[in-house]
Formats: structure tokens, C-alpha cells, sequence
């Protein structure tokens, strides 16, 4: 088979906004500095089936939520000025290792520096995460990570191949290294590219990066990125970009992003994959709503792909959350003119303010052009299913 924001309960966009613990002080006079040490633990046991009855049963890293810690720090420099930097590593708790999202690199997830002007804005210069990540996952813009079925809930699909332009073992296993999509593997032989969090919101890093964000005017905030290539001679060779606007006011937060990003599998990296996503989330008495639109193209060979999502979540309790998602995806020609039907259920019990348990669980039929693939898991058929029992603790 194989190959929230809050009332009163804390499943998982609030547990987006608290980083906590660990909190040191030092400075004279007019300066102070914070350092913080955090992170977000969530194991899980999944239980797959696939439309041929195959079955796994298997310990899940980062079933709703990346499981992380980092260590942060703010400088006062005096005036609203301020110096700030972030070192985020991704582990797996099923067996303490660094996560495969890594590659081996012990802050792959962000390292970076930055300065702080306060009514102003901020500048951010190290490997970092673009604004796909920080407004639809962190924000909870995602009917995914803010109502349901978090990151198992991801647009995905077995097609990463035909999505870069490659085929064929040799160009696929070069895609692999410097590409962004996980490789399927059949009798040790790379037949494709699972694409996986193909609009970036689960987190796609952009190293030798440059980002400014604008503080909020009147609900509104804008921020640019650019992701230096480091090819000599050949600057757009491998580079990178992605840009926001959002909105905020009371319950509401809606976001649009762009980002583009050049790999060295697409004309020589001079061509990339261009993504768009636009959403809002918003709470009314004690439902929670959120839908976007996502988009990913390849700016070489025209193929595509597009998603819309929704979700409706609901406390029934100060403790007790039921959240509902639905996704659908199309895809052009390129891409088989591939449909994907994905709907999502999540229960949350609130531990406490940092502690929740879950069970989540997902559903994907493909028209037949593709392989279902959840999580990282390609299915033998159109058919897959998972369900997910699980802890989060953020500390």
C-alpha cells in the first residue's frame, strides 16, 4: 500500500499564539532583555487504509501541529528600538531525532536576526519561513491548522513530479535534493514526488533571506521577502520572493500572499513554483469560520494546480472544540486534470491552557489521475484514510 484565537478553549490556532517558558531579564537602565526558550510537542498514533483494504498503524510526528522548540531573544536598544533573533529546530518525538524536514540541519526551520522599530515595522536577515507559514498557519487562517484535521489536513497529492516538470529516476532523484517535495520510493527506485504542503502554509524555508514587515495601520499590515539565490554570475539562479497584505479587526484576520521560489529542477533554476493563497477566519458567538483559495504553478511549463478550503468550528464547552473542514482541488492538464475531494473532523479536549489531546480524522479521494497521499503516506489506490489520536503540549 504505502510506498483557533480563543474563547475560552485552547486546541490549536490560540496554541499557535503562546510560546512560552523561561523568561530572563537583564539590562540597566533603559534597556531590557528577554530571552525565551518554547516549543510545541504533538505525537500521535495513526491508523491509515487505503481503497485496497492495505493498513498502517504507526507513531506520527507533527499530526496537527509541528512539533519544535526554539530559543528566542529581544534586545531594548531604547527609542521603540529593538534587536530580536530566532533559532526554531523541528524534531521528531518518536524518536528524538531532528525531523526529516531538516536534512540534518539543527535550525533548518529559521535562524535568523533581525531589527525592530516600534509603530513602525521589523527587518528579519537569515533562513526563514515566508508569509504563507506565519499568516495561514500561525494566524489560523488554515480551515487545516485553525478548525480541523491540522497539518494530516494539508493540500497534497502524489503528482510533485508532474507539479516540477521532471521525470524519469535520474531526473527525479535530482529533484529531490534541491527540490521541495518528498521522494516516493518503489523497490529503492525514486518514482515520483509526493507534494505535500504544495502552498507552503506548513512551512517551506527560504535561506539567505531578507523580510520586512510593516506594524498594523488601520487593521492593515504589508511585508516583502526576498531569498537571495548565492549563485555567482547568475542571480536569479535559485532565489526567491513572497509578499502580504493582511487585514485584522476583532475576530476577523484575512491575508493574501504571494511567494515564488526558483529551483535548480525548473530551467536550470531559473523557473520556479509561484504561489498564491488568499483568506479570512473570523469567530461569531462561539463558532469559528475560515476559508481560503490556494494555488501553486510552475512558471516554466504552465502546470497547475488550485485548492479551496473551508471550515466551521464549534466550543461546545470551555474545554471541549468539534471542528469540520472541507477541501477541493483541481488540476490542469499537466497535471491529469487531477480532483481531490478531502474533508477533515477533529474533537479537542482541553487539558489545560498548554495541554490538549485529539483525535482527528481525514478522508481523500482522488479521481483515479493520481494516488492518494495523506501525510507523507501514498496510498495503492484513489482511496485513503487516517485517523490520528494524539497529545499537543506547548511550553
Amino acid at each position: 500500500m504505502f510506498r483557533q484565537d480563543s474563547r475560552r478553549h485552547y486546541p490549536l490556532s490560540h496554541a499557535m499564539l503562546v510560546a512560552g517558558a523561561l523568561v530572563g531579564y537583564a539590562g540597566a537602565a533603559h534597556a531590557q532583555a528577554m530571552y525565551t526558550i518554547g516549543g510545541f510537542l504533538d505525537e500521535s498514533v495513526t491508523a491509515y487504509r487505503d481503497s485496497n483494504g492495505a493498513r498502517l498503524v504507526q507513531m506520527q510526528d507533527s499530526a496537527i501541529f509541528p512539533t519544535k522548540i526554539f530559543f528566542r531573544g529581544t534586545d531594548d536598544l531604547g527609542g521603540g528600538l529593538s534587536a530580536n533573533f530566532s533559532l526554531d529546530s523541528m524534531i521528531g518525538l518518536s524518536n528524538g531525532s531532528l525531523s526529516p524536514q531538516s536534512h540534518g540541519a539543527l535550525f533548518e526551520n529559521s535562524a535568523w536576526v533581525g531589527l525592530r522599530q516600534s509603530s513602525l515595522g521589523s527587518i528579519r536577515m537569515g533562513q526563514q519561513n515566508d508569509f504563507s507559514f506565519d499568516y495561514f498557519l500561525i494566524g489560523g487562517i488554515d480551515p487545516a491548522t485553525g478548525i480541523a484535521g491540522g497539518m494530516l489536513n494539508f493540500r497534497t497529492g502524489s503528482f510533485g513530479a508532474d507539479l516540477l516538470g521532471v521525470k524519469g529516476p535520474a531526473q527525479i532523484g535530482a529533484a529531490i535534493t534541491g527540490g521541495p517535495y518528498a521522494p516516493i520510493i518503489t523497490n529503492g527506485v525514486p518514482t515520483g514526488l509526493g507534494a505535500i504542503n504544495w502552498d507552503r502554509v506548513g512551512g517551506t524555508r527560504m535561506s539567505n533571506a531578507v523580510k520586512v514587515v510593516s506594524d498594523e495601520y488601520a487593521g492593515f499590515s504589508i511585508g516583502a521577502m526576498y531569498s537571495f539565490g548565492g549563485v555567482a554570475g547568475d542571480f536569479s539562479n535559485a532565489s526567491g520572493k513572497s509578499a502580504v497584505l493582511s487585514y485584522r479587526a476583532h475576530e476577523t484576520h484575512a491575508a493574501v500572499v504571494y511567494t515564488e521560489q526558483n529551483y535548480s529542477a525548473i530551467d536550470g533554476g531559473h523557473g520556479g513554483i509561484a504561489n498564491l493563497l488568499a483568506g479570512v477566519r473570523t469567530r461569531i458567538s462561539d463558532f469559528k469560520l475560515s476559508a481560503m483559495y490556494s494555488q501553486a504553478r510552475n512558471t516554466y511549463t504552465g502546470a497547475r494546480i488550485y485548492a479551496l478550503a473551508t471550515g466551521v468550528g464549534y466550543d461546545f464547552t470551555f474545554d471541549w472544540y468539534l471542528g469540520a473542514a472541507y477541501t477541493y482541488s483541481n488540476g490542469n492538464s499537466q497535471l491529469k486534470n487531477v480532483t481531490v475531494n478531502q474533508a477533515a473532523l477533529q474533537l479537542t479536549h482541553a487539558l489545560s491552557k498548554l495541554t490538549s489531546i485529539y483525535l482527528t480524522g481525514v478522508f481523500q479521494r482522488t479521481n483515479g489521475a493520481y494516488a492518494a497521499e495523506i501525510g507523507n503516506t501514498v496510498a495503492s489506490g484513489n482511496i485513503q484514510s487516517v485517523v490520528a489520536l494524539g497529545m499537543l503540549v506547548r511550553f
